[in-house]
């Protein structure tokens, strides 16, 4: 009992190398944000190429996403289930959300522009449409930023924990309604209602949050078992290999409804296996972890650096003189080095001056910045 006391309590005060962070849970970010520039990399590269690169292996990387929603649901349960049912903490909890949001997105939507406005024929959103894309309410299927319909999950799924901290009755009705909703729009089939914020509410994907708070619940509510999952991370990780091979081969869906069910148990899985892992060894390990901090700036940049980095290529006529395959990996590489880059000199600067007058409690500061 002692030892899972510790442990808890070593949770809460992130004193790990990484920046204060569970390293093994920045690991598997950072092959999460890894597999999401691989996948889309490999669709830019199909559609001028016409087959995917690396024999497709990375067909079925979109289910980095799917780890991204169960460990958003993981971490702001884990991270903020003390302020349930305590008003006082709402606005501290909104600015925390907001600004770990809003200003990278921002940076990413102006790179976006940009590219627009230097397109042959550029073509740029009306205000009232740019003021619903800087807030993350735009219509379905009109991104000026490709990545931001997951976003728009995040920012409601926050809505509704916050409804959790202000009323614990409150939002534990509005997260059981949400929930029957999601199983009940799922089980009929067509989307009952056409309203946008409707079909964002009930996209089967909303799913994996309740997985991530479910895994959340069960680490806080058994501390010990944190220290007892290896053999969960070994199950686990064979686990998703075997979806991603049936995928890849043909033999299971990935973007079949029952996928976010499938996908999203394993990554509860994997996420609280990962979460018995304060530290990594080794190269490998270090470099998911550095990706992982820089994961959030990764995954909203790489699609604009995939596609400018391809366009110097063949401008530079290299993609003539390149086999696929290796200018694949160059391309892919340079995404990932770009969002790092811009993770380092843009989004945590930006992050530490927005937060600079405001004091976060020495126990969750760090791993709340990761959340």
């Amino acid at each position: 009992m002692r030892q899972g006391e510790n442990f808890m309590r070593f949770l809460f005060s992130m004193t790990t190398a990484a920046g204060g962070k569970l390293q093994g849970i920045e690991a598997g970010r950072g092959l999460a944000a890894f597999l999401v520039v691989m996948y889309h990399a490999a669709r830019h590269f199909k559609a001028d190429a016409g087959y995917l690169p690396w024999g497709g292996i990375f067909h079925f990387g979109h289910a980095g996403v799917d780890f991204f929603f169960v460990l958003s649901g993981f971490l702001i349960y884990f991270v903020h289930a003390a302020d349930i049912g305590r008003p006082r903490q709402l606005a501290r909890y909104i600015q925390r959300r907001t600004t770990r949001i809003y200003p990278v997105y921002w940076a990413a939507l102006l790179g976006s522009l940009a590219l627009v406005m230097l397109s042959r024929n550029p073509v740029l959103p009306g205000g009232w449409l740019m003021l619903q894309t800087l807030l993350l309410t735009q219509p379905l299927g009109m991104p000026l930023l490709g990545v931001s319909w997951t976003l728009q999950h995040e920012m409601l799924f926050y809505g509704v924990f916050a409804l959790m901290i202000l009323h614990v009755r409150l939002g534990q009705a509005v997260l059981v309604f949400w929930l029957l909703l999601i199983l009940a729009q799922w089980a009929g089939g067509e989307s009952w209602l056409r309203q946008d914020l409707y079909r964002v509410a009930t996209n089967p994907f909303n799913l994996e949050f309740f997985m991530g708070m479910a895994g959340a619940w069960l680490v806080r509510k058994h501390p010990g078992l944190a220290e007892r999952t290896r053999p969960l991370l070994v199950a686990s990780g064979l686990l998703f290999l075997t979806l991603a091979a049936t995928e890849d081969l043909g033999l299971f869906d990935g973007y079949a409804n029952s996928a976010r069910i499938a996908y999203g148990f394993v990554s509860v899985a994997l996420v609280v296996g990962l979460a018995g892992v304060p530290r990594v060894r080794g190269v490998p390990g270090v470099v998911l972890v550095r990706l992982g901090g820089a994961s959030y700036s990764i995954y909203l940049f790489h699609l604009m650096a995939v596609g400018v980095l391809y366009k110097v290529l063949e401008v530079a006529g290299i993609l003539r003189l390149l086999p696929v395959w290796l200018s694949y990996g160059l391309v892919c590489a340079g995404a990932i080095a770009a969002g790092m880059a811009i993770s380092r000199w843009v989004e945590f600067p930006l992050l530490r001056a927005i937060r600079s007058s405001s004091r976060s409690p020495a126990g969750r500061q760090t791993v709340e910045a990761a959340a």
